[in-house]
């Protein structure tokens, strides 16, 4: 099958704090290119929340054998803490950034769980990739479309400021998780934004005017992508040839949603105190983590203006 022999584009955003996918078929793009199709709602479990992304947290057994990913790796881990068998599980959250911190990444290197316990980072990342992997082919094959891994144009999205080793070390991670080397694409989440809005007509676009339109030779438009993790920060230019220029390399640091999410636990240990929050967190996991879920859906409603 030729490179560009594909029937669907399938993009992996796999975040820091959240992890989802989006896909586009192939004969829809040509004809509508903002026709994309994503997983319509991961359930929390809870009223709360209703998400297009689950946590990137995963959950492994004592042999360090996949049991679960997202929402239900987060609710399973807290029935196993109340039962206080969590020595007998190994379990990550938002472990993404340790690509950001750590300057000697390696397919060697290992990660730390939550009790402090280690396990191979190639293993950890490259067995949550595959969770939203089997997530989506379990979805079209649900659709009926039939369609192999084989046959899909993968896209993992990656954070612009990251080292070039870190970005090897997802590739290899991808390939472990089943994606065919070549039918993977690593792109920038910057870059993947700005071409996105090339297609957005003007009243899409928040606080534009109608003058405003940046699929227009010579426009020039900020790119401020603030995940989880970390934000990037990026200007663009279209060219006279339909390309995009960049004015200014990507630039950030680790100061995404997360940042926010730490400043609202220190407000609660303000007010009722440490002892009060680690009793919760060791007593009651399944309160605590409702706790931040409705902090996390109050933050979605949050607007500028």
């Amino acid at each position: 099958m030729a490179t560009n022999d594909h029937l669907l584009v399938a993009a992996l955003d796999f975040g820091t704090t959240y992890s989802g996918y989006a896909f586009s078929m192939r004969h829809e793009f040509k004809t509508d290119p903002l026709k994309i199709h994503a997983n319509q709602a991961w359930n929390s479990g809870g009223r709360a929340l209703l998400s297009l992304k689950t946590p990137t947290c995963l959950l492994l057994n004592d042999k360090k054998q996949f049991i679960a990913f997202g929402y239900d790796a987060e609710n399973q881990y807290a029935d196993i803490v109340m039962d206080e068998k969590q020595d007998e599980y190994f379990y990550f959250h938002r472990f993404k950034m340790n690509l950001h911190n750590n300057k000697n990444i390696s397919s060697e290197m290992f990660l730390e769980d939550i009790l402090g316990k280690p396990v191979s980072a190639v293993d950890v990342f490259s067995l949550s990739i595959k969770a939203l992997v089997d997530h989506f082919m379990d979805s079209v094959k649900k659709q009926g479309t039939g369609v192999q891994i084989q046959e899909i144009q993968w896209v993992l999205t990656i954070p612009a400021i990251w080292t070039d080793a870190a970005k090897q070390f997802m590739r290899e991670c991808a390939e472990k998780a089943s994606i065919p080397s070549e039918k993977l694409l690593l792109a920038l989440e910057p870059e993947t934004a700005s071409i996105f809005c090339q297609y957005l007509p003007t009243e899409k676009l928040h606080g534009a005017d109608q003058t405003f339109a940046m699929s227009a030779e010579g426009t020039r438009y900020m790119v401020a992508d603030i995940g989880g993790g970390t934000a990037d920060i990026t200007v663009h230019e279209k060219t006279k040839d339909g390309r995009l220029k960049e004015l200014h390399r990507a630039s950030g640091n680790d100061c995404g949603g997360t940042s926010v999410d730490g400043r609202f636990f220190q407000m609660l240990v303000k007010i009722l105190g440490g002892p009060v929050m680690k009793k919760i967190k060791d007593e009651d996991p399944a309160a605590y983590l409702d706790l931040f879920r409705e902090f996390e859906a109050v933050k979605r409603t949050i607007v500028t203006g």
